[in-house]
């Protein structure tokens, strides 16, 4: 009992704070009073405006929540002498002396060398490795098995040549066509898809404003 009336409470809390937030939403665009109530409007804004300071708070202890996991899960791997300790050793070790160059501010000369001269490094080593990546999941994409494959193949082909600048020297129009192929087919495409998750993303939201699905009571 004590379990069902927890999850009722939940979702009683869940259904009127984001009722609360989405109404803040729709009453910022809205001129006047709401209904000839004086006050109305701005009881809903602080309301709302409460309500994701709050949430604002409880990410914030997620994120240090998170942080102290971290640190437990490995500091109990080099305890124990696990496989990888090396590797959580130099983890932790990395993470204290971002914590203790960060006192600074962002700002500081020091995190700022910590930023341009380790944390860039380390983003263009790994884009590099992803450009590697791609291209053999691109190699393996492009062999043609039927008649979609051979489709994709050579627009694929094409889009390539007409964004390198010896495209135009093998045929003039291969920019006109690539430019068509990513105005076009591609955007519709991909209008489609976010389309999708737009009406996926309300369809979830509804679902859990009316507590047909309650992820916060699992």
């Amino acid at each position: 009992m004590i379990i069902r009336v927890g999850r009722v409470v939940a979702t009683v809390v869940a259904i009127v704070s984001g009722l609360f937030v989405l109404t803040d939403l729709f009453v910022a665009q809205w001129s006047g009073e709401l209904f000839g109530i004086a006050g109305l409007r701005h009881t809903i804004e602080v309301v709302g405006l409460l309500l994701v300071s709050w949430a604002a708070i409880i990410v914030a202890f997620a994120l240090l929540l998170g942080l102290v996991n971290v640190i437990s899960v490995h500091a109990n791997r080099i305890r124990t002498k696990q496989s990888g300790a090396v590797y959580s050793g130099v983890l932790l070790i990395s993470l204290l002396l971002t914590l203790l160059i960060g006192m600074d501010g962002p700002m500081s000369t020091n995190t700022q060398f910590l930023f341009n001269y380790i944390l860039y490094p380390l983003e263009s080593t790994f884009s590099a490795l992803l450009a590697l990546f791609i291209a053999t999941a691109a190699f393996r994409a492009f062999r043609i098995r039927d008649m979609e494959s051979s489709f994709f193949v050579l627009f694929a082909i094409i889009v390539l040549l007409g964004q390198l600048p010896i495209g135009i020297y093998l045929w003039d129009e291969l920019p006109v066509i690539k430019d068509w192929i990513m105005t076009v087919p591609t955007m519709a495409g991909v209008r489609g898809i976010l389309l999708g998750v737009a009406l996926g993303t309300i369809a979830t939201g509804i679902r859990i404003l009316i507590g047909t699905d309650r992820p916060y009571a699992d």
